[in-house]
């Protein structure tokens, strides 16, 4: 994970936790939060700098795109492992949110 990934989870995990306080929601919510902030990071690294240099590079360097290939393969994992942390704490939040509705 690069440092600009980092500093956005930084940045976001906090907002997210905040808000998940906000609605009452304490079980796993740093896990929930962290996880959330990891997926939203690595899409946005995705999104901006993996998928562009996939798409840039000359099709004649095949080393380049291999290595590119395989970064981005590494970097889906981790999303894909991030999703997988946050899938538990997705569903106790909508529990939660259901049940508090049925209360209202």
């Amino acid at each position: 994970m690069g440092d600009s990934e980092t500093e956005y989870i930084v940045e976001l995990q906090p907002k997210i936790a905040q808000r998940l306080e906000e609605l009452g929601f304490a079980s796993g919510r740093d896990v929930l939060a962290h996880s959330l902030a990891e997926i939203a990071s690595r899409s946005r690294t995705l999104d901006q700098h993996a998928l562009p240099l996939l798409l840039s590079l000359d099709a004649r360097h095949r080393r380049g795109l291999a290595e590119v290939t395989v970064a981005l393969k590494s970097h889906l994992d981790a999303m894909q492992d991030a999703i997988t942390d946050a899938q538990p704490g997705l569903n106790a939040l909508v529990d939660f949110l259901l049940r508090e509705e049925r209360q209202v």
